[in-house]
Formats: C-alpha cells, structure tokens, sequence
C-alpha cells in the first residue's frame, strides 16, 4: 500500500467539523464507514448544543453529507442547525 492511501485501511479515521459562521474547528472520529450523522452524534464535541437538536452536515459547496460515509469527503465539513 502506498504512502497516504485508505485502500484497505481499517481503523478509525478523523474528520474536521465547524459549525456554520464560526472559525472553531473540532474533530470526530469513527469508523471510515460510518456516516458522518454517527460519528457526529458518538463523539458531539459542542458542549453550548445539544445532539437532540435538528443540524445537517454540508461541504464547503453546500452538498448534504449527512448520511454519507465518512470516507465519502476529506475536507473540512460544516455544521449547521436548521
């Protein structure tokens, strides 16, 4: 396997997650499989927001990413509450 490649990996991997109109940027972690909602709401890091609240999770060009996998994306995702 070559340097930087996920092919085969299988351990947890982490994402950056910020919140709509912010600069703070916070880490989730989970399973490359799992979906973004799951890794979110197993480690939620925003401790001024309950996880009970209704949100989604966005790309930077708007795409929901909600309920993809956390291997779908690689860049920062944006937290909002809707």
């Amino acid at each position: 396997m070559r340097r930087g490649s996920l092919k085969g990996f299988k351990g947890e991997i982490q994402r950056v997650v910020k919140i709509k109109d912010t600069k703070k940027e916070y880490f989730i972690t989970g399973k490359e499989d799992d979906t973004y909602e799951k890794a979110l709401r197993d480690s939620w890091p925003f401790e001024e927001y309950d996880v009970k609240d209704k949100w989604r999770i966005v790309s930077s060009t708007g795409e929901d990413l909600t309920k993809s996998e956390l291997s779908s994306h690689a860049g920062t995702v944006i937290l909002e509450f809707i």
